[in-house]
C-alpha cells in the first residue's frame, strides 16, 4: 500500500428500541465479510501460493473461544507506536530470503507484534535483529485452503495474544515483503477513534485486481488496519466466515504493479507513504545502494529525517533568456528536471515506467497516467536520485532539512544538445533542496 485510508464502516450501538442490537449485529457481519476479502487467503498472490506452505507442526497459539475485548477506558492520549500491534504473515521457508525487508522498519524494543510462521523455525537460526515469531494454530480443518486460512487468521490470533491489553489500539497485518513508514502509519490511524469498530485500507492500484476481487475490500499483503473491538467482534465469528465464504482464494498485491514503480514514486498523491508492497517484483527504487533493499534503505534514511514529507512532490520553474525548465521534486526520492515549459497538472501525473499486476499491461489503473514518451527523448527529464540529506537546525529552533539529489547519467541523444535550454540543463550535476520538517499532524487534513 502505499498508504492507507478509511474504508467507511463504522458505527455505534443506538438505543432506539431494540433497532441498536439489530445494527450492531449487521455492522458486525459487514465488517467480517470485508475484512475476510482482504485477511483471508493474503498469501496467495493472483499467480503463486508457494511460498506460504502449511505444515502440521504443533501451534504455540490456538484459536480457542473468542477472547473479550478490554474493558474501555477513556484515554485522551494520541495514539503512538505502542498502541498498535503488527501481525506479518511469513513462512519458516522463505524468512531468510524476506527478512531484509521487515528489518528495515521493525524497531527492536519500540515495535509490537510478531511474524506468524507455519512451522517453527531451526533451533538457534532466529535472528535478533527480526521482529519476533510465533507458530500460526493449526488449520487442517480447512483443508486445501489451510495454508490461506493460516494467514487469514493472524487478526484473530493478534487479537487473542493480546485480549487483555488496554494498552492496544489497532491491529495492522502486513506480509513479509512489506515496508511500513511507522511513523506516517501512527498518523493516519491517529485520525480515528480506536473506540469504535473501524477497518481501514485501501483497494488496489490496478482495476482489473479491484474488478475481479472488489472494490470494496482493502489489499492485505500492503497492509491494512483493525481497531481493538472490530478485531474482537472479528475474532469471535472468522472461523465461520472461512466456512462461509470459502470461495474466495484472494490476493493481497499493494503496490499491483510490475516493472518499475519510478513513475508513481515520483508523483505520489498527496497522502502519506504508509507501506511499499511486492517489492520483489519490482525493480529497485532507485539507481542508488545497489540491490532492492540497499536502494530502499535510502528511502528509509530519508524518511527518518522528515517521515511526513518523504514522496512529497513540488514543482518550480527556472526561466532564462531564450528558454525555461520546469522542475518535479518527489522530496527524499528524485528530482526530474524537464529542459522546456510543462504544466503542473502534467508534472503530477505519473508516467507509465509501470505495468499492470496480472496482465502486465498499460492499464487501466486507478489513477491517470502518462505515456514515458521513448520514441521522443528531447521530452524526456533528467533523473536526479537523492544522494544524501541532512538535518538543518534554524535559529528559532525549527528543524528543516537540505537534501541533495545528483545525476544520474542515462545514454544522451547528441540531437537535443541544441535545443533551447538542453545543453545548459546538461551541465546541471546537482540540485540540493531545502524543506522546513514538515508537521505529521498535517496529515489530519487530508
Amino acid at each position: 500500500a502505499t498508504r492507507v485510508e478509511k474504508v467507511p464502516f463504522h458505527s455505534k450501538e443506538g438505543g432506539d428500541g431494540g433497532g441498536g442490537g439489530v445494527r450492531w449485529g449487521w455492522i458486525t457481519a459487514s465488517v467480517c465479510f470485508l475484512v475476510l476479502l482482504s485477511l483471508a487467503f493474503v498469501c496467495f498472490s493472483a499467480f503463486y501460493s508457494g511460498d506460504y506452505g502449511w505444515s502440521a507442526a504443533t501451534a504455540n497459539v490456538g484459536l480457542g473461544p473468542a477472547a473479550e475485548a478490554p474493558a474501555a477506558v477513556a484515554d485522551p492520549s494520541p495514539t503512538n507506536l505502542s498502541h498498535i500491534v503488527f501481525g506479518i504473515g511469513g513462512s519458516a521457508r522463505t524468512w531468510s530470503r524476506r527478512r531484509g525487508y521487515s528489518e528495515l522498519w521493525w524497531r527492536p524494543g519500540v515495535t509490537r507484534g510478531h511474524v506468524w510462521l507455519d512451522k517453527a523455525p531451526p533451533e538457534g537460526a532466529w535472528p535478533a535483529t527480526s521482529p519476533p515469531y510465533r507458530v500460526s494454530a493449526n488449520a487442517s480443518r480447512f483443508r486445501e485452503r489451510a495454508s490461506a486460512s493460516r494467514i487469514a487468521r493472524i487478526v484473530a490470533e493478534s487479537q487473542r495474544l493480546h485480549a487483555g491489553d488496554a494498552g492496544v489500539r489497532w491491529f495492522v497485518m502486513g506480509d513479509d515483503d512489506t515496508v511500513f513508514f511507522v511513523d506516517n502509519l501512527v498518523a493516519t490511524l491517529g485520525k480515528y477513534d480506536h473506540e469504535e469498530m473501524y477497518y481501514v485500507g485501501a483497494p488496489s492500484e490496478s482495476v482489473e485486481q479491484d474488478v475481479m476481487h472488489s472494490y470494496g475490500m482493502a489489499f492485505g499483503g500492503g497492509g491494512f488496519a483493525v481497531s481493538a473491538p472490530a478485531a474482537a467482534e472479528l475474532a469471535r465469528a472468522l472461523n465461520g466466515c472461512l466456512d462461509r465464504y470459502a470461495q474466495f482464494y484472494g490476493s493481497d498485491q499493494r503496490l499491483d504493479l510490475r516493472g518499475d514503480a519510478y513513475g508513481l514514486l515520483a508523483a505520489h498523491p498527496v497522502a502519506p507513504l504508509v507501506s511499499l508492497h511486492h517489492l520483489d517484483y519490482l525493480a529497485p527504487i532507485t539507481p542508488r545502494g545497489g540491490d532492492r533493499l540497499g536502494a530502499l534503505r535510502t528511502l528509509m534514511d530519508a524518511a527518518s529525517l522528515d517521515p511526513a514529507r518523504i514522496l512529497q512532490q513540488c514543482f518550480c520553474y527556472e526561466a532564462q533568456r531564450g528558454f525555461a525548465w520546469s522542475v518535479s521534486v518527489s522530496w527524499g526520492y528524485t528530482v526530474q528536471l524537464y529542459p522546456r515549459v510543462l504544466a503542473a497538472n502534467d508534472m503530477e501525473v505519473p508516467l507509465r515506467t509501470f505495468k499492470t499486476w496480472r496482465s502486465f499491461g498499460d492499464g487501466p489503473f486507478t489513477f491517470n497516467t502518462r505515456r514515458a514518451a521513448p520514441d521522443r527523448p528531447c521530452d524526456r527529464s533528467l533523473l536526479y536520485f537523492l544522494s544524501s540529506v541532512k538535518k538543518k537546525n534554524g535559529q528559532d529552533g525549527s528543524g528543516s532539512t537540505m537534501s541533495e539529489y545528483s545525476r544520474y547519467r542515462e545514454e544522451e541523444d547528441g540531437r537535443c544538445k541544441g535545443l533551447p535550454g538542453y545543453g545548459a540543463a546538461l551541465k546541471v550535476e546537482t540540485v540540493k533542496v531545502f524543506a522546513p520538517k514538515m508537521d505529521p499532524a498535517a496529515w489530519r487534513r487530508v
